[in-house]
């Protein structure tokens, strides 16, 4: 039973993290639309790299959150 609730704690913080991903994806796409000087920016070598190591942390971080809460209720 312990196993099952770490897992499932753990896939679901996998999953929120990807949504937190998807919807910060979004919201760069809508304002490079908005602002066009935007979209010259996000081109730069450096943004592309740290936007890529940002958004794949964060389904980690969430995944080691939702693992943190199954521990919690697994006690």
């Amino acid at each position: 039973m312990r196993a099952s609730i770490l897992l499932w704690s753990t896939a679901s913080g996998l999953i929120l993290g990807l949504f937190i991903d998807a919807t910060l994806i979004g919201v760069a796409l809508l304002l490079s639309a908005v602002i066009s000087g935007l979209t010259s920016r996000l081109h730069a070598r450096w943004f592309t790299i740290t936007a890529i190591i940002v958004l794949g942390l964060i389904p980690i971080v969430m995944g080691v959150l939702g693992y943190l809460e199954g521990e919690l209720k697994a006690v």
